[in-house]
């Protein structure tokens, strides 16, 4: 393959050799130059013109004519020559030349591999250093646009993406360019801008450079070897400049770090994107639920566990919001936070010893990896960048022998997972992905050419809608890579192409990593960058668990706000104090119009000592509420709660030496606290009560009066603004249990009370809006009451659903709505 393309280079040589220089010799010896030796003047002028033409001016017209061609095509071989050694166009695609610009542009692409393939054999002791990317001094800031150039453009009435680049770009063709620039942004009354279609008055959008943006590509002056080793600790070394983190995506300009429990060391934003992925798949998992029967009993049973190394991510990434004092997002938020479609250019890859962050470059000569670390340094990149592959950012090349050595999973489950991941492009072998993968090089070098760009960023800008993610090739070494890899990572034109390597790589950088993850030593270009870092990593068990997961990673959630059960309750016995924990946790008071007024500890204490009622011991309601320390004082805390309970309520204690509202016990190993059934009456404990009679009820009737019960105690979500772990493992299959409640007694209603039935229906979809089914079932009695309007609203408001979720385009959905409303 190599050999025909060096051949196919060699002939294209030859052709801009025998043409640029062998044409003017050749023409030259037979017809001379085309310039006459004197000016003629203007009476020989005349009379040549003037006199019949022997064939002599028609002869001399046409060499005049064929100079000229060859002066067009030397100065558009010239420009392309310039152009590939800087990396981008000195002069636009002119009108009548564009053919000719683009033969040159051809063959000097072609011939230029013949000046980089002799490289290839030599490429272990002589290095090229070209670099793909704007050198900066290390001691100096790096300059990017003045954000002054940057125009802002406010919606009107009327607008559109179509009309607003016609007017602000100059044609409508551009409207891609500003829906790339945007996408994803945040607008006004909390709106976020998901839809190019759909754009509202009073929105503000980020419009593009008229003119092409820049290319920040030039050619790095080349640089003598180095090699750093890691200081020892009684060595002294000057301080080192910091490199620049600017190529840094979105994702990843944090110091923020995590160990996990494995001792897996792992980026902030690697945690934020596999918890983002378990929660979305949790969603659809969710939406696709069918509600039981009515002839089935309503059962409160527990969503299926996580993988561990899921747990412990999700945990940590719980943990994260805590430790910043801010209170954890929605799953809505957090999905529409990972949202993204800008092509990162660097990968988040480990902390220097100063704790600031260290990028690796997704092109350019590529970074070799050896040590007994190697191997979890490369799970971590392949992992965070398959993360990163939604909307065609990124892109991983690995074969299948290496895929496996790498997570541990067998062949048959990785080209699922392959199938399912559009970021994973798996090779059948070694030689295969070194194929695939220079081919990828050649097919962007002739699309760069052919669509008149200077490099690939200036491809992506100008068409936003061609896929063209950022490749990278994981790879082990051997004597066929040098060949195959060498031309486009040196290459001076951006192709958005990369290599890691697992084994030393003389042609970039190689960096020692030891069994703590550390580098220990680093050689290369990029070795003051790499010494004495401690890279991400994680284990194969740990990388199998994610990439499992990100195979059912889906878009964008937005929760519905379930009803509010702030209201004065009914007050079912005589008890004095009434909390409420499905829906927003309020307390209530007898003959206290307000509820009492807690602080979020005591809410929290309260609804986790209701979801025990047995009873729990001081280390568990510690853990619980203080999980980082277990040093609080629990007493403190509940005495205070008991006292603002007896003060609402007016109660008086008659026992003294007995703690009212909060009982105390004492095992001969703890004490175990519990809540006064006698004082307090809690919704979920009531609720509970109810369903075990809608499962003994022996007859339609009774069975018909335990699941009225139940539906009036239907008030929402468990414990709704609490946010720890222990209530997260317990809120879904609550609002499940009351949806299918709302839905069984809405089904033996509707026979004899439509409306009461449909009433019931629209109670489960509010609770839970992610079960189509319930919408399904609306429709359906809607139909049945003759209310098509309505039905058709409902429908609406199912595909209004789906669109805040980033589900648009459901065909099973819309095929069955469709043959409902139909019908």
């Amino acid at each position: 393959m190599m050999v025909l393309r060096l051949l196919r280079a060699l002939a294209a040589s030859a052709v801009l050799l025998a043409v640029v220089v062998g044409f003017p010799v050749m023409f030259y010896k037979v017809a001379g130059l085309p310039l006459p030796d004197h000016l003629p003047s203007q009476e020989q002028i005349e009379s040549t013109l003037a006199a019949p033409d022997d064939g002599t001016l028609f002869v001399a017209a046409l060499e005049l004519v064929a100079w000229g061609a060859w002066a067009a095509f030397s100065f558009s071989v010239s420009c392309e020559i310039i152009a590939n050694v800087r990396g981008r166009r000195l002069v636009p695609q002119l009108p009548g030349l564009r053919g000719m610009q683009r033969l040159a542009a051809y063959l000097v692409a072609s011939a230029s591999l013949a000046v980089i393939a002799p490289s290839v054999s030599n490429a272990a002791a002589a290095p090229p250093v070209v670099s793909m990317a704007p050198v900066h001094p290390l001691d100096q800031p790096v300059t990017t646009e003045p954000p002054s150039r940057e125009r802002v453009y406010h919606v009107k009435e009327g607008d559109s993406l179509w009309k607003i680049a016609d007017k602000e770009l100059g044609t409508p063709r551009r409207w891609p360019k500003i829906w790339k620039q945007n996408a994803g942004s945040r607008q006004p009354e909390g709106q976020t801008f998901r839809n190019p279609a759909v754009i509202q008055p009073g929105w503000k959008l980020r419009l593009p450079f008229k003119g092409h943006k820049p290319a920040h590509i030039a050619p790095e002056i080349e640089q003598p070897r180095a090699t750093n080793r890691t200081p020892e600790p009684n060595q002294s070394s000057a301080p080192r400049p910091q490199p620049s983190t600017t190529r840094l995506s979105h994702e990843t300009g944090t110091r923020d770090a995590i160990h996990l429990p494995s001792g897996s060391f792992v980026a902030l934003a690697y945690v934020s994107g596999i918890s983002t992925a378990y929660v979305a798949s949790r969603l659809h998992r969710r939406r696709r639920r069918i509600p039981p029967t009515p002839s089935e009993a309503v059962t409160i049973t527990s969503e299926p566990d996580a993988p561990a190394a899921i747990r412990e991510l999700h945990r940590a990434h719980r943990q994260s919001f805590a430790e910043r004092d801010e209170p954890m997002p929605s799953d809505g938020e957090l999905i529409r936070r990972d949202y993204c479609i800008d092509v990162p250019e660097q990968a988040h890859i480990g902390q220097s010893p100063d704790g600031s962050p260290i990028g690796v470059d997704l092109e350019g000569p590529g970074v070799g990896f050896i040590g007994s670390g190697a191997l979890d340094v490369i799970r971590y990149l392949v992992v965070d960048l398959l993360r990163q592959s939604s909307n065609y950012r990124t892109q991983v090349l690995v074969c299948t022998a290496l895929a496996e050595k790498l997570f541990g999973i067998p062949e048959d489950d990785l080209q699922q997972i392959a199938a399912a991941l559009p970021g994973l492009v798996l090779a059948p072998s070694h030689e295969s992905a070194l194929r695939h993968f220079e081919e990828t090089f050649f097919m962007r070098r002739r699309m760069v050419v052919e669509r008149e760009s200077s490099d690939i960023g200036e491809l992506r800008q100008r068409d936003p809608g061609e896929v063209l993610p950022a490749v990278l090739l994981i790879t082990e070494l051997d004597d066929e890579v040098y060949e195959h890899v060498t031309p486009p990572l040196t290459c001076a034109q951006s192709a958005g192409v990369g290599a890691m390597f697992l084994g030393p790589w003389p042609g970039g950088t190689t960096c020692d990593v030891s069994e703590a993850h550390r580098v220990e030593t680093a050689e290369g270009r990029k070795a003051d960058l790499f010494a004495g870092a401690q890279l991400f990593h994680i284990t194969r068990e740990e990388a199998a668990a994610h990439v499992r997961q990100l195979t059912s990673l889906q878009s964008d959630l937005d929760e519905a706000e379930p009803p509010s059960n702030d209201e004065q309750p009914d007050w079912p016995s005589d008890h004095l104090v009434r909390l409420a924990i499905l829906g927003h946790p309020t307390v209530h008071a007898r003959k206290q119009a307000e509820p009492v007024s807690l602080s979020w500890l005591q809410l929290n204490t309260l609804t986790y000592l209701a979801l025990n009622p047995n009873g729990v011991t001081r280390d568990q309601l510690a853990t619980a509420l203080w999980p980082d320390d277990l040093g609080k004082d629990i007493h403190n805390a509940l005495r205070h709660l008991r006292n603002a309970l007896v003060a609402a309520s007016g109660y008086e204690n008659p026992d003294p030496k007995k703690a009212p509202f909060i009982s105390a016990s004492t095992t001969k190993d703890s004490a175990v606290y519990r809540l006064d059934s006698k004082l307090i009456s809690v919704d979920l404990w009531d609720y509970e009560a109810t369903l075990e009679k809608t499962r003994t009820a022996s007859n339609p009737a009774d069975r018909l009066a335990a699941l009225s019960k139940s539906a009036e105690l239907c008030t929402g979500e468990l414990a709704q603004g609490l946010t720890a772990e222990w209530i997260e493992d317990q809120r879904y299959p609550l609002t499940r249990s009351q949806a299918d409640v709302l839905s069984q007694l809405a089904e033996l209603l509707s026979e004899d009370d439509a409306e009461q039935a449909l009433s019931a229906l629209e109670r489960a979809r509010k609770i839970d809006p992610d079960t189509e089914e319930t919408y399904f079932r609306i429709i359906r009695l809607q139909l049945q009451l003759e209310r098509r309007d309505d039905a058709s609203r409902t429908a609406e408001l199912l595909r209004q659903h789906q669109r805040s979720l980033g589900l648009t385009g459901d065909s099973r959905t819309e095929s069955l709505l469709v043959k409902m409303l139909q019908t």
